[in-house]
């Protein structure tokens, strides 16, 4: 007799694996979601002063005299700043470093990030006779255009911190000292707060360097306005240039802004009052000209004695233009500056100290980079520090780009003191000094430490149909952030090989490491470009940060990987450059296991749908001829067959 029973199929068992695979799954989600999570912004009414030196910088919208005129623009600077910079940080090695950054742009200020459309009709009439290769026609309308979204400039208003030249974590991706290789990079958004904390190691090199918001987009904007401020690891050198009798030191901050006048209807109409201008008219129409500035004054005026010394700590801080540095007696600066310069010494570059002066006539420099100098004169008169002969060398041959300047005026008075006094104390030969390396010789790379050898290609395109325009590019690839291009390991040291493939200017930088130069070289001619000659003038043994890759050109580097770790960047820095793709992401070391879902998606559906097979078939068997093999009459069934 067939059992009545209701059918007993044992689902559970099915049912229960299924719901282990789903608590496995939600469970890994779990885990990469707090991973992800962690972060290092805070409650703008938390503090952030757990470090041995604690600083608190606000981003924000403010008016401030410049240039006979008033500034309204983004800025760190507050109403008892003495200049438009942020304030100036001071730390030691060993110290921890934290930083409270506020982000209070919220007053509406431009420019306005450029839409599609803006390049679609700038690029209608450039402004400027561009000499390179247009590889695609123009569209008839912005509707056609190809766009990169990743690289339009954009979020004017959002913010973050960049420590440029330090050996510390890794600070471009949330959480600071991050390994999660889908870290996002900090954006700061108006009326939010992030607490960066950082480590000077005990060995860090003292010197110059320098701090700017880095968020990719809007960069530029916000260093055409005046986002900067300088930050000293302090050491021996001013005290050893105290005891050589320098005591004439002054900062030198080079920066090219880009202002244009706006109409506030202010009751006084003689009263120009500027805005930092428009994205595409700082970049790529060319059209207008910017000038320099040095402390944020036009042709700033120093005066010194006879014999006296000059001590200039210089950083180059523009966003789109090299200068060079040559000092002439005025009225002099149009002739040829190897012979009638007047010769200065370098002490210092990208915050490490050499252990003897080394003597220049003339030195390019390119964004970010820093120069300590020593300057002497034995003829009282007036001097002036040129920069010239950069113009159709930077960008296609074009000769507006950057225009000759004259940065700065240097008075050189009698000497007012009987040099024949014992009490006086006349500095030594500046050749003669001696000072305490940031590195010693023993330190610099060997060729017998390189463990690996790259290339890595920075290129621009034309093609009319595509924005933002132009196109910059790292081995042929615009920045994607999902795209981890270069890899390395602590302790290591690598080499790579620098090219520019067009006939333009791009300063090369790496975050948190620093490298020295082996080989630079150009295809561009030296009789065309006299300027040249001195942009490939390198030193083997000195540690940079940044460094020119000659136009047309090629720079080899080694560079020796810290211990930090993390997911950072290599990028232009000529920062409108950098804005709109001339970057790639780097990473250090080991990255986190991070799941993702869509990656294993076609692994998930591939077990449930095997389950479900499963389970299908366990049905059908056990379904045929209606009965339940499970039931007590089959089993019973079962057992006497058995016996049978």
């Amino acid at each position: 007799m067939k059992s009545t029973k209701p059918m007993s199929t044992r689902p559970h068992s099915i049912i229960l694996l299924l719901l282990l695979l789903l608590i496995f799954t939600s469970a890994i989600e779990a885990a990469h979601s707090q991973r992800t999570s962690r972060t290092d912004f805070i409650p703008c009414s938390e503090s952030c002063n757990g470090g041995d030196v604690n600083y608190s910088l606000v981003a924000s919208v403010r008016s401030m005299p410049m240039l006979n005129s008033t500034l309204k623009g983004r800025t760190y600077s507050t109403d008892s700043s003495p200049t438009f910079m942020g304030p100036t940080i001071n730390v030691k090695p060993g110290q921890s470093l934290w930083i409270k950054l506020t982000n209070n742009l919220t007053d509406p200020i431009g420019p306005t990030p450029p839409s599609p459309t803006d390049y679609w009709t700038m690029l209608q009439n450039p402004g400027e006779n561009i000499k390179y290769t247009r590889y695609k026609s123009r569209v008839s309308h912005p509707s056609q255009l190809q766009v990169d979204t990743h690289n339009m400039p954009k979020n004017f208003d959002s913010t973050n911190l960049h420590v440029h030249g330090l050996d510390v974590e890794v600070h471009m991706f949330d959480p600071i000292n991050t390994h999660n290789p889908d870290a996002p990079h900090i954006a700061i958004q108006p009326n939010e707060c992030y607490c960066y904390k950082f480590n000077i190691p005990s060995h860090h090199p003292p010197g110059m360097y320098w701090y700017h918001p880095h968020l990719h987009g809007s960069t530029a904007i916000q260093m055409w306005s005046g986002m900067i401020g300088l930050l000293y690891v302090d050491g021996p050198l001013d005290q050893e240039l105290e005891d050589y009798g320098v005591t004439e030191t002054h900062e030198f901050v080079i920066w090219d802004p880009a202002f244009r006048s706006v109409n506030d209807n202010t009751a006084d109409p003689t009263h120009v009052h500027l805005e930092v201008d428009e994205f595409l008219l700082g970049q790529t129409t060319l059209s207008k000209i910017h000038p320099f500035t040095v402390n944020g004054q036009i042709n700033p005026s120093f005066t010194i004695q006879v014999d006296q010394i000059l001590h200039f700590k210089t950083l180059c801080a523009t966003i789109e233009n090299e200068n060079t540095f040559i000092i002439y007696p005025i009225g002099k600066e149009h002739l040829s500056w190897e012979e009638y310069a007047i010769p200065f010494w370098i002490i210092a570059s990208d915050g490490v100290t050499y252990s003897k002066p080394k003597k220049k006539k003339i030195v390019v420099l390119s964004g970010g980079q820093r120069e300590e100098m020593l300057l002497r004169f034995d003829k009282p008169g007036r001097y002036v520090i040129s920069q010239q002969g950069i113009q159709g060398l930077q960008f296609f041959d074009m000769r507006g780009h950057p225009h000759d300047q004259i940065l700065a005026t240097i008075d050189v008075l009698e000497r007012d003191v009987d040099v024949d006094d014992p009490n006086v104390n006349i500095p030594i030969p500046i050749d003669e000094m001696e000072f305490t390396p940031g590195y010693k010789e023993e330190e610099s790379i060997k060729a017998s430490d390189i463990v690996a050898s790259e290339t890595i290609v920075f290129s621009m395109g034309a093609m009319f149909d595509q924005v933002p325009f132009p196109q910059y590019y790292v081995n042929g690839h615009p920045y994607d952030p999902n795209r981890i291009a270069f890899h390395a390991q602590p302790g290591e040291a690598r080499e790579y090989t620098l090219i520019n493939a067009n006939h333009n200017a791009h300063p090369f930088h790496i975050h948190v490491n620093r490298f020295q130069v082996k080989e630079m070289g150009s295809e561009l001619s030296k009789d065309t470009y006299p300027v040249l000659q001195s942009v490939l003038d390198y030193d083997p043994n000195v540690w940079r940060d940044t460094v020119m890759i000659p136009p047309n050109g090629r720079t080899k580097i080694w560079v020796q990987f810290k211990n930090y770790t993390g997911k950072t960047v290599i990028h232009c820095h000529f920062l409108a450059h950098e804005d709109t793709g001339m970057m790639s992401t780097l990473f250090i070391g080991k990255k986190d296991w991070v799941f993702r879902l869509e990656e294993h998606i076609q692994w998930i559906l591939g077990i449930v749908a095997g389950v479900g097979l499963t389970t299908i078939a366990l049905l059908v068997y056990v379904k045929r001829d209606g009965r339940d093999m499970y039931s007590v009459v089959n089993m019973n069934e079962i057992k006497a067959k058995t016996m049978d």
